[in-house]
């Protein structure tokens, strides 16, 4: 009843010095929504991918008809042997024209062009996306490693306030001379060295809560306290759809594409063309100068110093390359998820062993608190067990935390 009524009144004690010092209460997805709403890295490519939908406008509209304005005004003056040949500049042209142009037979060069704004997009998308899972694991990362000082801090405040309540025991066994003052004095140099680390662990959890918050962009100094991740593995590990590996798709289809349009350069062009206005010699002949003239434009490339074999063969070397990467991510892909399922089975093993130490050590601890009452025990015994329970205590913490660390490098895995 007596150990009843001293862990109620420690877990009451934590609770008031926890609502002083934690103002609010975040989770994860706090942070992680923070961090994708605040990222300039993500509204940067959000501005790119806003302003690549007008690169196919663009295509579409540098392949239709253009239409300019085309004017001159130019006198040559020939004064004695002074002067231009007047066979050659007609002593002046005075000209405006209204040019129209058109590129016909284009529809396999319009279908490049637009093939090579879409891959781009696709390169854009996979990169944001690749920037977003780096983002979320990074700042999953932090809060676990937030968490696993939160998680310290309560646990610290815990133990202090029952070394304390055992103080207030011990003074009164000391005094009756059950037992030593040397034992009192153990004590207090154990709560004051508990105290120390106390302060320890909460300067380490602020400076660890800053560090979310900057990576999150979140501008705020105040201790909160920190929800259970609760994570679990998500990850379907599914290479065909791995960010990564869509890279890889999408510089497969760039290599095609270039190769496309480096073809399409050598195929026959074929522009109509015409214009309107008036082009004359003389000023005064400007109203009788006026007309049209319409005509087609035709090229076709003979020989080129084998520059499209060159093409070729760069393009060849680059796909060899890309092969290579992709042989070599896929094998890293498959060890890195059978290196974590193992480490996890490992680390969820050890959680047992240690759970298991844990329940032995708290039995342990409860009874020799009976047996201190009764004066039955030294006093540093039981000191020595406390802080065998403490070790454990933070082997157990932190080999949580490495299990929580290691379902987030599953889940955004790339």
């Amino acid at each position: 009843m007596i150990l009843n009524k001293k862990l109620f009144l420690v877990s009451l004690i934590t609770l008031l010095i926890n609502s002083k010092l934690f103002s609010q209460t975040h989770n994860l997805d706090y942070y992680i929504k923070a961090g994708l709403n605040n990222s300039p890295l993500l509204k940067d490519y959000n501005n790119q991918l806003l302003s690549a939908s007008y690169d196919s406008l663009l295509a579409r509209a540098g392949l239709s008809t253009l239409v300019s304005l085309n004017s001159q005004a130019m006198y040559a003056p020939t004064y004695k042997d002074f002067g231009y040949d007047s066979a050659i500049t007609n002593g002046g042209n005075y000209s405006a024209l209204i040019n129209i142009t058109q590129p016909l037979l284009n529809r396999k060069l319009r279908n490049g062009q637009y093939q090579t704004i879409i891959i781009a997009n696709q390169a854009l998308h996979t990169t944001a996306r690749i920037s977003e899972i780096d983002l979320k694991k990074n700042i999953t990362a932090q809060y676990l490693t937030a968490f696993a000082d939160y998680n310290q801090l309560q646990f610290n405040q815990t133990v202090l306030q029952l070394l304390k309540n055992e103080q207030t025991t011990l003074k009164q066994l000391v005094e009756h001379g059950i037992y030593l003052q040397t034992d009192y004095l153990n004590l207090s140099v154990t709560i004051s060295a508990q105290e120390i680390t106390h302060k320890q662990t909460f300067i380490q959890y602020k400076n660890d809560l800053s560090q979310l918050n900057f990576l999150s962009g979140i501008i705020d100094t105040s201790t909160v306290s920190l929800e259970d991740p609760n994570l679990s593995i998500q990850n379907t590990f599914d290479l065909d759809n791995a960010p990564q590996m869509l890279q890889f798709r999408i510089d497969s289809l760039k290599n095609a594409n270039a190769r496309l349009l480096i073809d399409l350069n050598y195929r026959p062009k074929l522009n109509a063309f015409g214009d309107a206005g008036f082009n004359a010699v003389n000023p005064k002949n400007i109203p009788h100068n006026w007309g049209t003239s319409i005509g087609l434009n035709f090229t076709m490339p003979i020989y080129d110093g084998r520059q499209r074999r060159y093409h070729y063969n760069k393009f060849a070397i680059s796909e060899n390359t890309r092969i290579n990467y992709k042989e070599f991510y896929t094998a890293q892909y498959k060890q890195q998820i059978l290196q974590l399922k193992e480490q996890l089975k490992l680390t969820d093993e050890l959680i047992v062993n240690i759970k298991s130490q844990i329940a032995d050590q708290e039995k342990l601890i409860e009874l020799y608190k009976v047996e201190i009452e009764k004066g039955l025990v030294r006093f540093i015994d039981f000191l020595t067990i406390v802080n065998n329970y403490l070790a454990v205590k933070n082997s157990l913490t932190q080999s949580e935390i490495n299990r929580l660390q290691i379902i987030n490098q599953m889940n955004y895995l790339k």
